[in-house]
């Protein structure tokens, strides 16, 4: 069954469209109905005559509106602060409209420094007219979609369901917020706690359904989108121990305020809107920037592999003249949220290197062939991978993929390892650039540092940094084994 979530994102969508189209119209009137503008007559504005302008328009209005965020999760979210977006979008937009009209003139203008007369009282009244329509009839349909939305709520419907960890004072306080604000969208369904003999008693009108080490199954049974820490601690130990529990399951977790100093300063939080709870590592990358990161993908790799493919050719021919065995070597890796798929890389090791069974390469490892360390220098035995990249199995950049067999190894020993999960994995990354290769457990726990670190700043800016160190660390050499 659809969420209330996703149908209201549907209905933003819809709403858009349908207040472009009437803005567009808006525009007609104000252009050469409304008598604003003195205007030469033209046989061809007729209202039957514009529908395919109209439309057209409204979908590049909606383009622009996808690129900045706007079809973004919106869901119990502040209605100001979505306008405030809106009006941004329109008046960038709008400016960017101007220019264009304004283009062939400003080009002739310029010169004569008579750029001004560009810019006619017909384009700014028409392109002012439009913005402003552009955040009126969206703006109200966006507006009227929240309110329904929030009207459904408060009748009951809709609600995702939540589960509380620790049935203590503050848990039942918590829950009782949450029934008494039906509007922000959190139903609780039940508690967790670590006292054994409390489980399977209610607390709080609720269920006690086991303890915090039972979360991924209470979520199973459950269907709870959110969880809310409401257990008490002064170690960070003991909140990463509880995150660990949730690392393969898509929720978004929360804590109470009086947590706050126990995070403060390790990881980000966010107030969550009209409530007293605070929003724990989160996806940061907005929709719209996941989009352009896809297309960011695909477009360097095929660049990547274009420019690489005379070295690809050099490369298979020194594998196969220095050593037995294929050119190619495959391994079955873990990518985002548990997914399995296989990664491909220039094969860099004897075909025996892992007789006694899977480990680290080594500062000087002798199952590394000669033209395996060239290759491993100049990585270029990564270049294979790309196909994984434009399969969409892994992204240019994040944590790297790792075998089953490594995860199963490294998940008790390494807090929060599987946090990594939650990321695409990448054919580079922040700990790839900073660290080089894994050589110890010590090694590995500085790397998920890193990754978490990436995971809490993630954006383009910071991705585009990465590939430049990642084209500094080839050209040098750095890091590699």
């Amino acid at each position: 069954m659809t969420s209330l979530r996703a149908t209201e994102r549907a209905a933003f969508v819809a709403a858009d469209f349908l207040g472009g189209v009437v803005a567009f119209f808006g525009v007609f009137w104000v252009r050469y109905l409304s008598g604003w503008i003195p205007a030469e007559f033209d046989p061809d504005a007729r209202i039957d005559n514009v529908f395919a302008p109209a439309v057209i328009l409204t979908l590049a209005w909606m383009l622009w509106f996808l690129l900045n965020g706007m079809y973004r999760d919106w869901f119990i979210e502040s209605r100001s602060k979505q306008m405030v977006v809106l009006v941004k979008c329109s008046l960038t937009g709008s400016l960017g409209l101007l220019l264009l009209l304004a283009g062939s003139d400003l080009v002739a203008m310029v010169p004569k420094g008579e750029w001004t007369q560009a810019f006619t009282r017909s384009r700014l009244v028409t392109v002012a007219s439009y913005g402003a329509f552009i955040v009126l009839f969206p703006g109200l349909l966006r507006l009227s979609i929240q309110s329904f939305v929030r009207s459904l709520l408060r009748a009951g419907k809709g609600q995702e369901p939540t589960l509380l960890l620790g049935a203590n004072e503050q848990g039942a306080s918590t829950a009782a917020r949450l029934l008494a604000r039906p509007v922000l969208g959190m139903k609780p369904v039940a508690f967790l706690d670590e006292d054994k003999k409390r489980h399977g008693s209610e607390f709080a009108g609720l269920r006690i359904l086991g303890k915090y080490v039972d979360l991924p199954r209470a979520i199973d049974e459950t269907g709870a989108a959110h969880v809310v820490i409401c257990h008490s601690t002064s170690s960070h130990n003991e909140i990463l121990r509880i995150l660990s529990h949730l690392e393969d399951r898509n929720v978004t977790v929360y804590v109470v305020p009086d947590l706050y100093d126990v995070l403060s300063g390790h990881l980000r939080t966010m107030n969550h809107h009209q409530a007293d709870l605070l929003v724990l590592l989160q996806h940061h990358l907005p929709g719209w920037q996941a989009g352009l990161k896809r297309a960011m993908d695909i477009a360097f790799s095929f660049g990547i592999l274009a420019a690489a493919f005379p070295a690809l050719l050099l490369a298979m021919i020194a594998i196969k003249l220095d050593s037995p065995g294929p050119i190619f070597y495959s391994q079955e890796r873990i990518g985002q949220y548990g997914r399995r798929f296989r990664v491909w890389k220039l094969r860099t090791m004897r075909t025996d290197a892992e007789m006694a069974g899977p480990q680290w390469a080594g500062k000087k490892d002798n199952r590394i062939t000669r033209s395996g360390r060239i290759l491993r220098k100049s990585r270029l035995d990564e270049v294979p991978q790309l196909w994984c990249v434009l399969k969409g199995d892994m992204a240019l950049v994040g944590p790297r993929p790792e075998r089953e067999f490594f995860i199963e190894k490294l998940r008790d020993q390494v807090p929060l390892y599987m946090r990594r999960l939650k990321m695409k994995p990448g054919l580079t990354g922040w700990a790839q650039v900073t660290l080089g290769y894994d050589n110890s457990i010590e090694d590995v726990k500085k790397k998920v540092m890193a990754d978490l670190w990436y995971f809490e700043n993630l954006s383009l800016a910071l991705d585009l940094q990465i590939l430049f160190r990642t084209i500094w660390v080839v050209l040098t050499g750095k890091g590699a084994n």
